[in-house]
């Protein structure tokens, strides 16, 4: 995992120094690819199975003003041990998430933008969960649990704010800080 964090911060720094200007037109198409680089769920210390990525594509309203459908999945698996029930609960999440992703972006800055937004739509996690006794198999009716089951659709609504660093005239790279898949993403954008 430190790896290619510091692999995605190396190739962010270097495609900077290749950055052209050009101004972004009402009507252009931007298609965005991320990695999430720290997890939602990294308070529970689970570990990715699938790093947390996202797709999106918008249109530009303005040269300023953005629209598009954003799509994200990650899948994680952790561990909870209770020692006062003799239990152990291991997890494995699956999260999807669909969204409308409205993006209010500056205006060029030597090829750098800033960016703020937000996120309306479904979010849902599937979790499979197993239970193991610590002390043998016992009753599995009596077996107590410690987590609540899989909730429905849930309604998302997240807000994020980032940079764009221009590469091309087409290409792209940013670094975002939101709560959705992933606290901290970065990826390629490019643009039509």
């Amino acid at each position: 995992m430190k790896q290619s964090t510091f692999l995605i911060v190396a190739l962010f720094f270097s495609f900077s120094l290749l950055a052209q200007n050009k101004a972004t037109k009402a009507g252009q198409l931007q298609l965005n690819a991320g990695i999430g680089l720290l997890s939602t769920y990294a308070a529970d210390k689970t570990q990715a199975v699938v790093l947390p990525i996202s797709i999106n594509a918008e249109v530009f309203l303005s040269p300023n003003i953005a629209v598009g459908i954003y799509g994200a999945y990650s899948r994680t698996k952790g561990q909870s041990i209770f020692p006062n029930a003799d239990l152990v609960e291991d997890y494995d999440n699956t999260t999807r998430q669909l969204a409308v992703k409205t993006s209010f972006y500056s205006n060029n800055m030597n090829a750098w933008r800033v960016y703020g937004g937000f996120l309306t739509g479904i979010s849902r996690s599937t979790i499979e969960k197993t239970t193991t006794s610590l002390v043998g198999e016992g009753d599995k009716d009596t077996v107590p649990s410690f987590s609540r089951p899989n909730a429905p659709n849930s309604f998302l609504f997240s807000g994020y704010v980032g940079v764009q660093r221009i590469v091309t005239s087409n290409v792209s790279i940013y670094g975002e800080l939101g709560f959705g898949i992933s606290l901290v993403n970065a990826g390629l954008s490019y643009r039509f």
